[in-house]
């Protein structure tokens, strides 16, 4: 019998867990399990269904019912639910007979505020709606960092998030403050205190209620370096600063964001790569090419994927496939950490720099490492 409690003491005595070591979810055989990062199994493929390990829990299904287990595969709190979303901020989301509830790491209920339905912890904030029908934001402890104020409130990244009222788009942070006010028709995500946004057909890069109009701008993308900020001029792609100024002009059929000082850029059909001078250092001779990660590679394509590092030389051979299905959570391509999740052959596993296959296991489904 799960208890309902109110967010109190006990909870915060919930919330405090050890950091988790990094594991992967893999499927073989239609079983789900985890492996660690020397590719051994943590826990064997033995469950219908489970999600990515999260506050050193794991959501798993056993066919019939979801429960937690422990990177052991220790049930801590025994299969009851028809679904169940993976721990954040000391609690998960979890659906009974009744509709979707807050637990915290022992299972016990925990009382919501929300009047309409709960939301998923996100940036140490959740949703919430009352019979406004708009939305605003709770802490873990149910106290309210935002009354309903938005129409929409966009899940959040690295801290902020999108928000709608009366149609139209600004910006907040998970303590409720707004950063870009709602004025917009679209808006970018936010990051290194920039964001792009539009009104009818004008384009604008804005931090907080500074804002710089760049005519005859056709797209922005999301912005990962102020610095160098893709921008559509027409049907080209170049490099603006976060002042609206063009560092590197509007020349490139496609373009990608600048990583470890080099970004991928595409002419005539073909991906190369230039330096933050504008000057091409890796001619354009793939059909595909992402950014380099701080292990120095980056994969490029040509027919198949492989890795190259800064120098052209090819390193990984043209021999995978990297792009992830739908049933990934996780898309991120190419290293992590030191590790690449690759398919061959319609298996999936972890490549290291040099191309040893980890574990020397290939697997029918793999996600990324998680804590």
């Amino acid at each position: 019998m799960i208890k309902r409690l109110a967010f109190g003491g006990l909870f915060i005595l919930s919330c405090t867990f050890a950091s988790a070591q990094q594991l992967a979810r893999v499927q073989e055989k239609g079983l789900v399990g985890f492996i660690n990062k020397d590719g051994s199994f943590q826990i064997t493929p033995q469950f219908k269904n489970a999600q990515d390990q999260s506050e050193g829990k794991i959501a798993v299904y056993d066919g019939s019912r979801w429960g937690f287990v422990d990177k052991d595969a220790n049930y801590i709190i025994q299969p009851q639910y028809v679904n169940a979303k993976s721990f954040s901020q000391g609690m998960a989301m979890v659906k009974s007979a009744s509709g979707w509830l807050y637990i915290d790491s022992l299972g016990q209920e925990l009382k919501s505020i929300s009047s309409k339905r709960v939301y998923e912890f996100n940036d140490g904030v959740a949703f919430y709606r009352d019979a406004t029908n708009l939305v605003g934001l709770i802490n873990n402890k149910q106290e309210v960092v935002l009354p309903p104020t938005y129409d929409v409130i966009r899940p959040f990244k690295d801290g902020y998030a999108k928000v709608a009222k009366n149609k139209k788009w600004g910006v907040i942070d998970n303590q409720g403050k707004e950063v870009v006010a709602p004025n917009y028709d679209d808006i970018g995500d936010f990051n290194v205190g920039l964001v792009w946004a539009k009104k009818q057909n004008n384009w604008f890069l804005v931090s907080g209620q500074k804002e710089i109009a760049l005519p005859g701008i056709s797209k922005i993308e999301n912005i990962e370096n102020p610095d160098f900020v893709l921008v559509q001029q027409g049907n080209k792609i170049g490099f603006m600063a976060s002042d609206g100024k063009w560092v590197i002009p509007a020349t490139y059929d496609d373009a990608r964001n600048f990583q470890e000082g080099l970004a991928p850029v595409k002419l005539n059909g073909k991906w190369g790569y230039i330096d933050t001078t504008g000057k091409m250092v890796i001619p354009t001779a793939y059909q595909d090419a992402l950014s380099f990660s701080p292990e120095g590679l980056a994969a490029v394509k040509d027919s198949k994927w492989g890795f190259i590092d800064k120098n052209a030389k090819v390193i990984i051979p043209f021999q995978y496939e990297i792009t992830a299905a739908l049933t990934f959570k996780k898309q991120e391509k190419g290293f992590i950490d030191g590790l690449a999740r690759v398919k061959l052959n319609g298996k999936w596993g972890f490549i290291d720099t040099k191309g040893n296959l980890l574990g020397n296991k290939w697997f029918d489904n793999a996600e990324l490492f998680q804590n």
